[in-house]
């Protein structure tokens, strides 16, 4: 991949690694064909029923030949600027990785973790912040997200673990594999850093429903909601029997 910064212009070998279901998202399927075949990379998929293991296996098959490692989720939207902007920030910051802004789906947050505090502790920054185009963080995702292959050969392995809580459940106070992987990886003297202009979309399926008393003339509904309400139409709805 080719990056330019300024007057300076750098070949860097970036790999780009899936872990998938065997079904998924067109959407995705497409933004995936049309960001990286400008810069010349063909993307490595591996499917298998656990997130963590099939990425782990996809981030060892090329993490020994590779600059950098560039994670996608099989549910990101995003475009070759998007890869461009990341790779520029990467470099030009010295961050070991770099990950752009995306909202959780079905919620209001977006997905990283300021250094020394929980999401749950600290859940607004101010407006100086977003001054910097680059900001360090304790945690983020795997979106899209591009990790220095030197600085993922010496973070110690497993590198997804799940943890349950203290109960032995997963309902919270758990700690999720990716979050797992972040704590190693900052633990190990690695930085990680969040692109504060440069953000993804996260797709999410959506239940649409008519209305009469609403302006729109629909209503949204999550599917999750749907499912754990018994099966119910939002309140707004037109027409449920």
């Amino acid at each position: 991949m080719l990056v330019r910064i300024g007057n300076t212009e750098a070949e860097v070998k970036v790999a780009a690694v899936m872990s998938m279901p065997r079904l998924g998202f067109t959407d995705n399927f497409f933004c995936v064909a049309s960001a990286l075949t400008p810069h010349g990379i063909s993307p490595v998929k591996v499917t298998g029923a656990y997130w963590g293991q099939s990425l782990q296996r996809a981030i060892e098959s090329v993490v020994k030949d590779a600059d950098w490692v560039l994670t996608i989720d099989y549910d990101t939207i995003f475009s070759a600027k998007t890869v461009e902007a990341l790779m520029t920030l990467a470099l030009w910051s010295g961050m070991d990785a770099i990950a752009p802004l995306q909202v959780k789906r079905e919620a209001n947050a977006v997905m990283f973790a300021l250094p020394g505090s929980t999401p749950d502790e600290q859940t607004q920054v101010s407006d100086e912040w977003f001054k910097q185009p680059v900001q360090p963080v304790e945690t983020a995702h795997f979106g899209l997200t591009l990790i220095r292959a030197s600085a993922l050969r010496a973070t110690p392995k497993p590198w997804f673990v799940e943890t349950a809580n203290d109960a032995g459940t997963f309902d919270g106070g758990h700690m999720d594999a990716d979050i797992h992987f972040w704590k190693q990886f900052t633990k190990n003297g690695n930085k990680l850093g969040l692109a504060t202009h440069v953000s993804v979309g996260h797709a999410e399926l959506m239940i649409t429903w008519p209305s009469r008393t609403v302006e729109e003339c629909k209503v949204l509904q999550h599917t999750t909601d749907y499912w754990s309400n018994g099966q119910k139409a939002p309140e707004k709805a037109w027409g449920q029997v």
